[in-house]
This record gives structure tokens, C-alpha cells and sequence, in this order.
């Protein structure tokens, strides 16, 4: 997916002070959804193998000659969309590294990140995607049978999972921030 018109920087980028929390929060972001909605929930719109694309081949550290597993889903709150995940592993070490990727179904993948003492995950990456952007494209195409048209500009965020028993592990997950995500509100239970 690549977002060769929207550079992928380290530094927190300039968003509004209340929203900025859903980009830098270093948890759980499955969890965090879970603490704002009475009802979440994941919905899978893709699951295949494909070409790693150019800027995640550069972030992963693979060539454009190989082929990654890639799952596209849509995370809800109390039925509406909030949030588009987009993840990548390569392909030849999914089953090694991350053996319960393809079983996930409607699953959070976060869940299984985060139980797991031996995934660490490194710093984030922030951008601002356009719609010339294919991740842009790809969220509005997921979003089309909730009759969700996106702004001119969403803010995204990612970063690489590493499995410290495999030193070649990798697996990046792409967050983009959808408008309805900056209306939740915590809920006291």
C-alpha cells in the first residue's frame, strides 16, 4: 500500500491536542476501542497473499520480489467504523513467526500482539494520507458499503511487531484514523 504522496515520518505530526492521544497512545489500540465503546467489533474485508508494496517493502526490509500475507480490516464501535488496519508479513515466515495470523478471522489482531510478552513492537511512523494515496483508496473501498465518504486528508499511523525468538521476524501494522474515532468517548463501567 504505498503513500509515496504522503511521506511516512517519525515525529508526531500536528493534530489537534484532544485528538492526538489516538495516534501517540502507546497500548493497545484494541484495547483503548474496547474502553470507548459498549459494543466492538472487527470486521475482515481481505485476507491474501501480494507483492510487497514499495514503501512497506523499504519499512520491512524486503525486496519488491516478495510476496507478503496481508489483512485489511475494518475495526467498529457500537457499529460504526472508526478505524482501518491494514497488516503485512512476509509471506515465507507468516506461519513460523505469527501462526495464528491466518486463523484470525473477525478477530482482533491486537489481542494476540499484545498478550504475547515476546512480541515487541518498535517506534511509530505517522502521515497524513490524500486520496492519490492507494491506502486512502483502499479504506474508502472498504468503507463504501457503510456509505462513509472520507475526508480530502486522514491521519494514519504504523509500525513494525518483532518476535524476539525469530531475529528476521516482522509484521507492520498500518492504522489509519477515521473521522468517527475523534467523537468516542470513554465509557465509566
Amino acid at each position: 500500500m504505498s503513500s509515496l504522496h504522503s511521506p511516512w515520518q517519525t515525529y508526531v505530526p500536528r493534530i489537534r491536542r484532544a485528538h492526538r492521544h489516538w495516534l501517540t497512545d502507546t497500548g493497545s489500540l484494541t484495547q483503548k476501542l474496547k474502553e470507548h465503546s459498549l459494543n466492538f467489533a472487527v470486521e475482515r474485508r481481505g485476507q491474501y497473499h501480494s507483492p510487497v508494496p514499495l514503501t512497506e517493502s523499504q519499512a520491512i526490509h524486503m525486496p519488491l520480489t516478495r510476496q507478503v500475507w496481508q489483512r485489511d480490516v475494518v475495526l467498529l464501535c457500537n457499529g460504526t467504523p472508526v478505524v482501518y488496519a491494514h497488516t503485512v508479513t512476509p509471506l515465507e515466515t507468516v506461519s513460523r513467526d505469527w501462526p495464528f495470523f491466518k486463523r484470525l478471522g473477525n478477530k482482533a489482531l491486537g489481542v494476540a500482539l499484545f498478550a504475547n510478552p515476546l512480541i515487541h513492537r518498535a517506534p511509530f511512523e505517522f502521515t497524513r494520507l490524500c486520496a492519490r494515496d492507494e491506502l486512502y483508496q483502499s479504506a474508502q473501498k472498504a468503507l463504501h458499503s457503510h456509505g462513509i465518504t472520507l475526508p480530502r486528508h486522514i491521519w494514519a499511523r504504523r509500525c513494525v511487531f518483532h518476535n524476539i525468538r525469530q531475529a528476521d521476524s516482522r509484521m507492520m501494522v498500518t492504522e489509519i484514523m477515521l473521522p468517527a474515532i475523534y467523537d468516542l468517548q470513554r465509557i465509566s463501567r
